[in-house]
């Protein structure tokens, strides 16, 4: 008795037990603690586990974007960044095209001093990029000679451009072998298509063009009576500002804003945008800003009234007072320079310019096909209903009882035809009688 009594118990607190615990614990194979904490530290699962996670290396903790690595040739947005560092005129001088601040950006190089370039997170390299000495000693030599030959001065003057090819020639290799041997940008730098904007995709150009457009409305006034020399339209690839800013769909230029403008400075504004001009304001002034080239242009300087302090009683003022939009774009600008810009195809040697135009005005064809058939739609359809109003519409009489017999007909032969066609015969085979043997 005392035996079955403790069989019992054993009984009633194993059943207590598996109540009070899960039951998927009870058919889950436990693992001892040691291994759990091994596999929770272990390389593989750190792996899977970044394997799995989205991408955050490009954000820091506090949720702000890390900067791009110093070494990515590429990217466009650095190469702008870079390229921006020479925009100051103080700092950096004209330079002829082998060594412009467009190859020194390609590869890595900034501006930080005046005329001196550095390779900021890469090897710390530092240059001085000048071609003075060659001009000072051209100079030196032409005042030495010129009150005694004067035949000599041609050559002089060549042995000063020889002097300054042979620099340029020095600073191009410079831009590649400035670099440490383990940097990097010794090895490798941006394409040539770098500097190409993306003028094409509807999903680049109408929020660009939307921005600089709208921008350009918070400098209305200073617009106003500013003189512009655009690019030629031509019928039959780029329309007119006039149709393009009444063709065009209502969100590819946005609202207006809360300043209603008027219908002039809405076409002048529109015609600035489509040359990658925005506007922007400095101490007051307003300007004319380029982002891919970094070139800016005072209004103040185009104004009706505006008076230069040195003025000759010669200069009518007629062309000074002109903005050409084209040719106000630094020489590399690929808005302005087709070479930079480097399209292919249709499109091949033509600048953003002319490309953004003819992209537009396609944009602008469509809305305005799309617009004209649903208009023809519409009338089509107001036509029908006063037709069926007016019972002008002939309505067919209804077929006679003879008719619908004989196309039933019709169709029933049909059907044993096309049932014919699918039906196999099968030949029926023969039975095989069995003898037996006797």
């Amino acid at each position: 008795m005392p035996e079955a009594m403790a069989t019992t118990k054993r009984k009633f607190y194993k059943a207590l037990d598996s109540l009070q615990n899960p039951p998927a614990t009870a058919t889950r194979p436990t693992e001892p603690a040691a291994k759990r904490v091994r596999r929770s530290t272990s390389t593989t699962s750190t792996v899977s586990r970044n394997a799995s996670a989205p991408n955050t290396n490009n954000v820091k903790g506090d949720g702000t974007a890390r900067p791009p690595p110093n070494f990515s040739p590429w990217s466009h947005e650095t190469f702008l960044a870079r390229l921006k560092t020479f925009s100051s005129v103080s700092l950096w001088h004209p330079k002829p095209e082998a060594i412009s601040e467009v190859e020194w950006a390609k590869r890595g190089w900034v501006c930080v001093d005046v005329n001196t370039v550095a390779c900021r997170g890469g090897c710390e390299k530092r240059l001085v990029v000048s071609l003075a000495f060659a001009e000072r000693t051209s100079i030196e030599q032409r005042v030495d000679e010129a009150g005694e030959v004067h035949d000599e001065q041609d050559g002089v003057e060549d042995d000063g451009s020889a002097m300054e090819d042979a620099l340029v020639e020095r600073y191009r290799a410079l831009v590649v072998d400035g670099h440490a041997d383990t940097c990097l940008w010794r090895k490798a730098g941006c394409k040539d298509d770098i500097s190409r904007l993306q003028v094409v995709r509807p999903t680049v150009w109408q929020p660009e063009l939307r921005k600089r457009y709208q921008s350009l409305h918070q400098i209305c006034d200073a617009i106003r009576d500013v003189k512009l020399k655009a690019l030629p339209h031509d019928t039959t690839s780029s329309l007119p500002t006039e149709r393009l800013l009444a063709d065009l769909p209502a969100d590819v230029l946005g609202p207006p804003g809360e300043e209603q403008p008027t219908p002039e400075d809405s076409l002048k504004a529109l015609e600035i945008a489509l040359h990658g001009w925005r506007g922007s304001e400095d101490s007051g002034n307003e300007l004319l800003h380029c982002d891919a080239c970094f070139q800016r242009v005072g209004l103040w300087m185009y104004q009706p009234d505006y008076k230069p302090a040195h003025s000759s009683s010669d200069d009518d003022g007629g062309d000074s007072a002109t903005i050409d939009l084209v040719e106000m774009h630094r020489e590399h600008c690929p808005w302005r320079n087709a070479g930079t810009q480097k399209s292919a195809g249709s499109l091949s040697g033509l600048n953003a310019c002319y490309i953004l135009q003819r992209v537009v005005s396609t944009c602008a064809r469509e809305q305005r096909r799309r617009s004209e058939e649903q208009q023809k739609g519409g009338q089509v359809a107001d036509d029908d209903v006063e037709q069926g109003e007016e019972g002008e519409t002939p309505v067919s009489p209804a077929p006679s009882r003879e008719d619908v017999e004989r196309q039933d007909k019709e169709r029933e032969s049909r059907l044993k035809k096309l049932k014919s066609l699918f039906t196999m015969k099968r030949k029926s085979a023969k039975p095989v009688i069995a003898t037996a043997a006797r």
